[in-house]
């Protein structure tokens, strides 16, 4: 399971997801100023996960019945892109936590706004554990 957890330098924007393998979303919340955009397990998702490579991309989206799609791109960038911690547990598990600075684009939230987000940048934390 990964753990994605994002915040603005102003702390009024704020993207949290579990990400179970790195592989799709589990559930992902973006916030701005405390109004919020879910994403759960079914909605159409993309996940690029590739540590080596200092790559981590995500795009969300779902489709609602009285409203346009709403969506979320989200990418790592590379040049702030490092582990922290690396450890092996016996067996296969292991447990490594990488830090970095994101980009992220969306459906705006909040009433009264323009349809979508500008883009924002986060300093976000993954914790992956397996």
């Amino acid at each position: 399971m990964a753990t994605l957890t994002c915040k603005s330098v102003s702390g009024k924007t704020l993207l949290n997801a579990e990400i179970p393998g790195c592989a799709y979303i589990e559930k992902a919340e973006f916030s701005i100023d405390g109004s919020k955009l879910l994403f759960v397990n079914g909605d159409n998702s993309s996940i690029i996960f590739d540590p080596s490579n200092k790559v981590f991309t995500m795009e969300l989206g779902i489709k609602t019945q009285n409203t346009a799609d709403k969506f979320l791109k989200f990418w790592a960038i590379p040049s702030s892109f490092k582990k922290t911690k690396n450890e092996k547990r016996p067996g296969s598990q292991f447990h490594e936590i990488y830090e970095f600075h994101a980009k992220v684009y969306a459906t705006e939230p909040r009433t009264g706004f323009e349809r979508n987000t500008k883009t924002i940048e986060l300093i976000c934390t993954l914790d992956y554990q397996l």
